[in-house]
C-alpha cells in the first residue's frame, strides 16, 4: 500500500511540473482574471523537431523569438501573426537582442547580430538586405542608424562601421573607441542618434558623438558594469558589482542619485515610467523612484519586472507571476506559470507575454482593453508585411531623415577616445593605410 501511495504521489509530482505542451495555455481563465488579465491570443510556433525556444523580446511593435537552433521568428505584437522565420545562426552561437532602425531612404530595418556575423534585414518581409562578416568579435546587440552599424565587443572597443558603403558596396570601419574593457552592455543612441552611450565591464560609462567619437563625458562607477544599461529622455542607470543602482544625468554625465545593495548588481535596471526595477541576489526585486532614488519597496524572491498596469506591478519568481501594488509593494495575488515558461519584460505597453520552451507564444491584456475582433485580424493580415502609416512633417523633412557619418569628418586625430590603431580615411589609402 505504501509503495502504490509512494509511486501515485511521484505520477502527481510529474504531472503537476510537466513543461507546457503545445496547445496549452499557460494561465487559466481564474489565475488571469486574479492578475486583471484576459487572455487576447496565443499562438504555437512550428518549431523544427526537438528545438526549443532560446530567447524572446519585444522590441516596438514586433516579438522576436529566438530558437536554439538559430532560427528567428518575428511576430506582430498586438495581433499574434507571424511576419517572418528565418534562420541566421548554428546553435553554437548567440543571437543578440534585434534593434530596429531606419536606412537612409527611410525603409524600416531590423539589424541582427550573431556572435561572428550582422544581418541586416527588411522589418517586416525579413528580406536579407545585407549579411556581413566582421573581423572584429561581436559582444553586444548591434544598433544602428541610416547607414551607420554600431556595437560593443570583447577586445574592449566599441566599433562605428558603414554597413552599405555607396561606392562599393560593402562594409567599412569608421572607427573604435577604446572603453578599457570588454563591452557587453548594448550601446544606445540618443539626441537623435547624434551621440552614444555605452559602458564597459571595467566599470567606464561613456557619452560621446556617433560621427567623430568626440567625449562629452565619461564616469567611473566602483566595480563591474556586467548588466545592460538603461536609458530615458534624462538619465542613464547604471548597475554595479560595487553593490550600487547610479543614475546620472544624460547630459553631463554628473551622477544624480546612488542606492546601495547589500549584494553585487549582476543584472541591469528596467525603467518603466516613474519607477526603476532592480534585482539583487538576496533582495529579489527592488522598486525605486526614478527621480528620487528612495527604495519604495522589495520583492523578496522575485527575478525579474514584467510589466505595469496602472497602479499594479507584475514581477516573476520561480513558476510564478505575482501582482504588486506599485505605491506600497503588497503582494496582491501570486498565480503559478508552468516550468521552462518564461514571460517577457515588456516596457513599450500594459500587456502581459509569456513564452514556453515548446514555442507557445501567449498575450494577455488588462480588463477593460477592447478584444481582437476578426476583422482586426483581417486587416493585420492585409498589412502584415508593410510598415504602419506615420504622419510626417513635409515642412520638416530633411530634420526627419536619419543622418549618418561622413567619411570627411570621421576622425578627430586630438580625441582622447582614439585608438592608436585608427586609419584615417585618407583618398588614395588601402585598408591598411598604404598608399
Amino acid at each position: 500500500m505504501i509503495h502504490r501511495m509512494s509511486l501515485l504521489a511521484g505520477c502527481l509530482l510529474i504531472l503537476v511540473s510537466a513543461p507546457l505542451a503545445a496547445g496549452q495555455t499557460p494561465l487559466s481563465p481564474s489565475d488571469l482574471n486574479a492578475l486583471g488579465f484576459f487572455k487576447y491570443w496565443s499562438l504555437d510556433l512550428e518549431m523544427d523537431r526537438g528545438g526549443y525556444v532560446r530567447d524572446a523580446d519585444r522590441v516596438d511593435d514586433s516579438l522576436y523569438i529566438v530558437s536554439e537552433k538559430g532560427d528567428v521568428f518575428s511576430l506582430h505584437a498586438d495581433i499574434g501573426l507571424t511576419r517572418w522565420s528565418r534562420n541566421l545562426s548554428e546553435s553554437v552561437y548567440r543571437v543578440f537582442e534585434p534593434q530596429h532602425f531606419a536606412s537612409e531612404t527611410g525603409s524600416p530595418m531590423v539589424v541582427i547580430a550573431t556572435t561572428p556575423r550582422v544581418f541586416v534585414l527588411d522589418r517586416y518581409t525579413g528580406d536579407e538586405v545585407k549579411d556581413l562578416t566582421l573581423g572584429a568579435s561581436v559582444g553586444t546587440a548591434v544598433v544602428a542608424q541610416g547607414n551607420s552599424l554600431f556595437f560593443g565587443s570583447s577586445d574592449g572597443h566599441l566599433y562605428s562601421m558603414v554597413w552599405d558603403d555607396p561606392r562599393k558596396h560593402e562594409a567599412i570601419f569608421l572607427w573604435k573607441a577604446m572603453a578599457g574593457g570588454p563591452i557587453g552592455a548594448t550601446p544606445h543612441l540618443v539626441n537623435g542618434g547624434e551621440d552614444l552611450i555605452f559602458a564597459s565591464q571595467s566599470g567606464n560609462v561613456f557619452n560621446c558623438t556617433a560621427i567623430q567619437k568626440i567625449l562629452n563625458w565619461d564616469f567611473q562607477v566602483d566595480g563591474a558594469i556586467e548588466g545592460e544599461i538603461a536609458v530615458d529622455s534624462e538619465s542613464v542607470y547604471v548597475g554595479s558589482t560595487d553593490r550600487s543602482l547610479y543614475k546620472l544625468d544624460r547630459v553631463s554625465g554628473v551622477p544624480r542619485w546612488r542606492v546601495r545593495f547589500p549584494e553585487p548588481l549582476h543584472d541591469g535596471p528596467v525603467v518603466i515610467g516613474n519607477m526603476v526595477f532592480q534585482y539583487c541576489d538576496t533582495e529579489g526585486v527592488s522598486a525605486i523612484d526614478a527621480e528620487t532614488g528612495k527604495v519604495l519597496w522589495n520583492a523578496p524572491g522575485a527575478k525579474k519586472v514584467v510589466c505595469r498596469t496602472g497602479d499594479r506591478v507584475i514581477v516573476s519568481a520561480d513558476m510564478k507571476l505575482l501582482q504588486i501594488a506599485a505605491e506600497t509593494g503588497e503582494v496582491l495575488e501570486t498565480v503559478h506559470i508552468p516550468p521552462h515558461t518564461r514571460p517577457l519584460v515588456n516596457t513599450e505597453d500594459e500587456t502581459l507575454y509569456l513564452v514556453s520552451r515548446l514555442g507557445t507564444v501567449f498575450c494577455a491584456k488588462p480588463k477593460g482593453h477592447p478584444y481582437l475582433t476578426p476583422e482586426a485580424v483581417a486587416l493585420a493580415k492585409r498589412e502584415l508585411h508593410q510598415p504602419p502609416e506615420i504622419a510626417t512633417d513635409t515642412d520638416n523633412e530633411e530634420e526627419l531623415k536619419p543622418r549618418s557619418p561622413k567619411r570627411s569628418e570621421v576622425i578627430n586625430w586630438e580625441d582622447p577616445l582614439r585608438s592608436t590603431t585608427d586609419i584615417p580615411p585618407l583618398a588614395g589609402k588601402n585598408s591598411k593605410g598604404e598608399s
